[in-house]
């Protein structure tokens, strides 16, 4: 410990906190990461994420706040420091600085992000109401993007398997539209206020591109599709074709149209009358006649794939 070096117990231990410390030593054992560690510790103990990886190397406050001075002994710390910045974000905490959290990291041999992982779990001692944000925020503030991009996966791994893609692939989605409904940000201020759904009403002929990986190739469908303006939605169906029938539901948010779309293959075509879903966005074209975007969506082996997707407004009839 801390080099090789003998450092005596400061305080005696719970049994359950006995208990911890003994199951990190038996991970360590099994060859275990420290984040690991720590996010076996948080899940099974509901410890935060600056306690889990303390204890998952088996140091009390004491000995963290030692080795933090032997590290540093112009900036000493006691064990007071440590516990100040462990019980963050409830009222008796301190919230650890940029510095703190990296000095911290070098002590535990981890990054940043697992000592800011799980937001949201920092105890019962603070009201519920306002934590999870808050934390959010000061994440978004205080991490750069690859110790951000660590923290959503400690986060993502608390939803089943079969869905994390998916949910994050609609969180960013999520995160673009409200982007864009920020008040005078660049992106709102960019995409002006834009027409009514009343305007965008009528026929459009779509054009969307997606790999076949049966038959190893990109192709494209194209619908001709009736949108009509319902409660301040754009709502259609396409005309069947021979490969089936496309809707949208669609809300129009300044030059921003997202929505839901739903294509039922043809059931004497190659996908045999398969129900296909997912969710699309696009921007509208200043002239008010293209929307161009991609769409999301799994495919038949619930694999979520992408592509491109485009709407032209169809000419008028002479």
């Amino acid at each position: 410990m801390f080099g090789g070096e003998y450092r005596p117990r400061m305080v005696a231990r719970s049994a359950r906190q006995r208990e911890q410390v003994a199951l990190a030593e038996s991970l360590r054992g099994d060859g275990r990461t420290w984040a690991e560690i720590a996010t076996t510790l948080r899940d099974r103990y509901g410890l935060n994420a600056r306690v889990a990886m303390r204890v998952a190397h088996g140091w009390t406050q004491a000995e963290t706040a030692q080795e933090w001075t032997r590290r540093w002994p112009d900036e000493p710390r006691t064990f007071k420091n440590i516990s100040y910045w462990e019980n963050w974000p409830s009222p008796t905490g301190h919230m650890p600085s940029l510095q703190v959290l990296d000095r911290l990291a070098r002590i535990y041999g981890c990054d940043v992000a697992d000592l800011v992982a799980g937001w949201g779990e920092h105890g019962s001692d603070r009201p519920a109401v306002g934590t999870e944000p808050e934390t959010l925020a000061w994440q978004v503030d205080h991490l750069d993007l690859r110790e951000l991009t660590r923290a959503i996966g400690e986060w993502a791994r608390r939803l089943p398997a079969e869905q994390r893609r998916a949910s994050l692939l609609k969180l960013s989605a999520a995160a673009a539209v409200a982007a864009g409904r920020s008040a005078g940000s660049p992106l709102a201020n960019a995409l002006g206020r834009g027409p009514a759904p009343t305007e965008l009403a009528g026929l459009w002929e779509s054009h969307y591109t997606y790999v076949s990986t049966a038959r190893d190739q990109e192709l494209h469908g194209t619908h001709q599709i009736v949108l009509q303006a319902e409660r301040g939605r754009l709502v259609g169906r396409s005309a069947a074709t021979s490969t089936g029938t496309l809707e949208l539901d669609l809300v129009a948010d300044g030059l921003l149209v997202t929505g839901n779309w739903t294509e039922r293959t043809a059931t004497d075509g190659y996908y045999r009358g398969a129900v296909y879903h997912g969710v699309v966005q696009f921007v509208l074209d200043p002239t008010g006649r293209t929307l161009t975007g991609r769409w999301l969506g799994p495919d038949r082996h619930f694999e979520i794939d992408s592509g491109r997707w485009a709407l032209h407004r169809a000419p008028s009839p002479p």
